[in-house]
């Protein structure tokens, strides 16, 4: 029995190019990622973040490949005959499903806020905490989790030292301060 291949990863960032026959549930995205920073023994400074969107969208539309490109105010009930009016689309070039759409992009987004305890100043001058140390972390933290992939990869070979550092060390297996590989 061979071992699984890795799936890749895809230009646009994403979890990963899934064939036709495999499926990966994103909604499980944040409980992942939320596990993770708990079994890293993370400071609590990510929280999940909601984005709410306003009741007015702003559409930018070409009529034609040569037009001018009009924008025009959506409010509510238009965004609904606009989405209605894109799974038609979907459904007629699919024939209801029966054809297969072979190339598509999925975008999906997945917000957290660092928080920290103190302000700025009080954060750099009272406790001697460079913050950008603690947001490459927690960006390191959340790209390994979407990426499925080990930090280890994620970080380039010049900045490996500097960045384990300060890292948990479960999180990249790095030797202690000061020590070399």
């Amino acid at each position: 029995m061979s071992a699984p291949t890795p799936t890749p990863t895809s230009s646009a960032g994403g979890a990963g190019a899934l064939s036709s026959d495999e499926a990966e549930d994103y909604t499980q995205l944040p409980a992942a990622l939320e596990s993770r920073l708990s079994d890293l023994g993370v400071d609590a400074a990510l929280r999940p973040t909601k984005i709410v969107l306003g009741d007015t969208w702003l559409r930018k539309r070409q009529k034609d490949l040569l037009g001018a490109p009009t924008s025009a105010a959506l409010g509510v009930d238009e965004q609904k005959d606009e989405k209605k009016s894109a799974f038609d689309l979907l459904d007629a070039l699919s024939r209801s499903g029966s054809l297969r759409i072979d190339c598509a992009v999925l975008h999906v987004i997945i917000a957290v806020t660092h928080c920290f305890d103190d302000s700025l100043i009080d954060t750099v001058v009272l406790r001697n905490v460079n913050p950008i140390e603690k947001l490459e972390l927690s960006s390191l933290v959340v790209a390994s989790t979407i990426q499925g992939a080990p930090a280890q990869q994620l970080v380039r070979d010049e900045q490996y030292l500097r960045v384990s550092t300060y890292s948990a060390p479960s999180l990249l297996g790095a030797p202690a301060y000061g020590q070399a590989d």
